[in-house]
């Protein structure tokens, strides 16, 4: 009675702290209070710590959840294992380790107590948890993957609360894949169980979530009529704030400005009411882009200004990148280029200080366009320069990204095979022991047979059937452990291919990389010939320089197309050895002017870039495209580009 007192005060001492909590005030605390109390209380009351301080200080969770799965480990009582692997996952997603807290979830769903008197659908939300895991990894494939198998349970188990979260669950992966249709098909399903709760809440979010997918499909007037119903179902005003910003933001894009700041200023007043400073910039940025679009540039600039003052004092620099980045347009629309182009620069240099790849590329495209604008054709490619390092930067980081989240799934994938196997394992050895139990068993049997056998002869018949029966059962052991090395095999042979799949994905992407970079060069080529065509022309047109014709005979020394050509040519070959001789033996009657051609448009070059490489005009660049489609026996809806990379 004692310890039960001693249990329930510890247990409310736990859930009732509110401070941080460090590992050493862990150990304190356990030295000081666990004492006394049995494994299971212990276990018990360091998870019930963990869980309380798993969001704020996941350290502290985590250390805790560490010493409960030790005194599960140790402890005859398993009840509670798949509780503290739990646990131990927990922390390591607020962490965002999520590759540890994958490991975790799933040893909590393999535990063998917990599902077989699993009833509450624990099984589901461990495979749910990993899903969310994925998808933070950006494997939205194997989190649906996940989330359906914990559908199927809980459909089974019929709990409807669980039902609804992974239905919902399942839609949010298939919005992350952009296959709006079934994000839809499954939101819908939520929104069909919510309605039959009446839970105002789950049914606000569920109408909202269906307006997301609307809107970024580009169906605005279906994403209205929900977010409406939506904001029907919104009792908080400060989510109601939200929903009316989606809204007014939903009918800029329907392009009526008007109703879009309707919304919009019913949202910034809500802010300025509880006082919320970040909303309040984030308003401000809304509404200044509808007037951005009727044109309204002053306010638009004004509003600009305050918002990015907000966002300074808070310190946000990716909304202070933003902000700047659209005041450098609304200037550029004024015509006041050196403050476009000091908005510009400073967003770029808070994008680089953030290593923000995206926005400093955005900002130097920017600037690139505001200097051509102004005839700076130098100080343009500088910053044309500038902007394809950082999107050729972009590029690398996406394929390393995508690459790791490979390694990742194939990781994580052997994982799960290397605990099946442990599993299957335990189980052989499980076997072994009942069959060296039973072949015991029998041996003392056949000797008590034998001895009845000197006593009573009519036995023997009974005594030979039950030996036939014991060796049929080492034959159905033998067949077993052949079939499970079998399979043991067919893993590894798996994990072999995966591999395999892996290298081949790496060298793709190599051969993209050099693709993006002969472009890139190509390109240079065709900027560096424009500007000194350019500059030939206005020397042409200048009749008091003396030395016109020296300078136009260094500019076309610089503009040899042929020489140029035979540089490409070396540069493709290297990239795609064998197009050449491959599209000659083709379609031989070819010529070499079509050839060049191809190889232009292998690489995706537009008609514009091709007129300048080729030294011809636009118009007779479209007409050798039309020629080479004849020639290469295209039909009409076919696409030449996409023909030529198929070569």
């Amino acid at each position: 009675m004692y310890n039960s007192i001693r249990y329930l005060a510890i247990s409310l001492t736990l859930l009732l702290s509110g401070g941080p909590l460090t590992a050493q005030d862990a150990k304190d605390f356990a030295r000081r209070h666990l004492k006394g109390l049995s494994d299971q209380q212990q276990a018990d009351s360091l998870l019930r710590m963990s869980e309380n301080y798993a969001e704020e200080n996941p350290d502290t969770a985590l250390f805790l959840a560490n010493i409960a799965l030790n005194i599960c480990e140790k402890s005859e009582n398993r009840e509670l294992l798949p509780e503290a692997s739990f646990r131990i996952a927990e922390a390591h997603f607020y962490m965002d380790e999520y590759q540890k807290a994958i490991e975790y979830y799933n040893k909590a769903a393999s535990d063998e107590y917990k599902i077989k008197k699993d009833s509450t659908g624990f099984l589901a939300d461990m495979l749910s948890y990993s899903a969310l895991c994925y998808q933070e990894l950006g494997l939205s494939e194997k989190a649906l993957q996940l989330n359906m198998t914990a559908l199927k349970i809980v459909q089974k188990l019929n709990i409807a609360k669980q039902i609804g979260d992974v239905l919902n669950n399942i839609g949010t992966n298939y919005f992350s894949l952009s296959m709006f249709d079934k994000a839809i098909e499954y939101y819908s399903k939520t929104l069909e169980l919510d309605r039959k709760s009446g839970d105002s809440s789950a049914l606000s979010i569920s109408l909202n979530n269906l307006g997301l997918v609307y809107s970024r499909w580009g169906k605005h007037q279906e994403a209205i009529r929900f977010y409406d119903e939506a904001l029907g179902y919104t009792t908080d005003e400060v989510k109601k704030s939200i929903r009316f910003s989606k809204i007014g933001m939903t009918w800029y894009h329907l392009k009526d400005y008007d109703k879009a700041l309707e919304y919009l200023h019913l949202a910034l007043k809500i802010a300025l009411k509880y006082n919320q400073e970040i909303k309040i910039g984030i308003r401000k940025n809304e509404i200044s882009t509808v007037l951005v679009a009727k044109g309204n540039y002053t306010e638009a600039l004004r509003l600009n200004e305050e918002a990015l003052g907000i966002f300074r004092k808070a310190g946000i620099i990716e909304s202070q990148i933003i902000t700047l980045s659209d005041m450098g347009n609304i200037f550029r629309k004024l015509g006041q280029t050196e403050k476009a182009e000091q908005c510009f620069l400073e967003s770029a240099a808070l994008a680089e200080k953030s290593q923000s790849l995206y926005h400093q590329a955005r900002n130097f495209k920017n600037l690139c366009d505001l200097a051509e604008a102004e005839g700076d054709y130098k100080k343009a490619l500088g910053y044309f320069r500038k902007y394809t390092a950082a999107q050729d930067s972009v590029f690398n980081i996406e394929k390393h990204r995508q690459l790791a989240n490979f390694e990742i799934l194939y990781e994580t994938d052997k994982k799960e095979k290397e605990n099946q196997l442990l599993q299957l394992d335990l189980k052989l050895k499980q076997r072994n022991q009942r069959l060296g139990i039973s072949i015991i068993i029998g041996l003392i049997l056949v000797l008590l047979l034998i001895y009845s056998l000197l006593r009573v002869k009519s036995k023997n018949l009974k005594q030979n059937q039950l030996l036939f029966s014991q060796e049929q059962a080492l034959a159905r052991l033998e067949i077993e452990n052949k079939e499970a090395e079998n399979r043991m095999l067919s893993d590894r042979v798996f994990a072999e291919q995966q591999i395999n799949r892996l290298e081949r994905e790496k060298y793709q992407a190599e051969i993209d990389h050099k693709n993006a970079e002969l472009a890139s060069s190509t390109i240079c080529l065709v900027n560096k010939n424009e500007i000194l065509g350019e500059i030939r022309e206005k020397l042409k047109n200048n009749h008091h320089a003396d030395n016109i014709h020296e300078v136009v005979q260094f500019i076309n020394s610089n503009t040899d197309i042929d020489q140029d050509w035979l540089k490409f040519r070396t540069t493709f070959e290297n990239v795609h050895p064998g197009f050449f001789d491959r599209l000659k033996q083709d379609f031989p009657q070819l010529t070499d002017h079509d050839i060049r051609l191809s190889s232009y448009l292998r690489i995706n070059l537009s008609s514009r870039e091709i007129a300048g490489l080729m030294n011809v005009s636009l118009e007779a660049t479209n007409k050798s495209r039309q020629r080479l489609r004849k020639k290469l026996n295209l039909e009409a809806e076919a696409d030449l580009t996409s023909f030529l990379v198929s070569m």
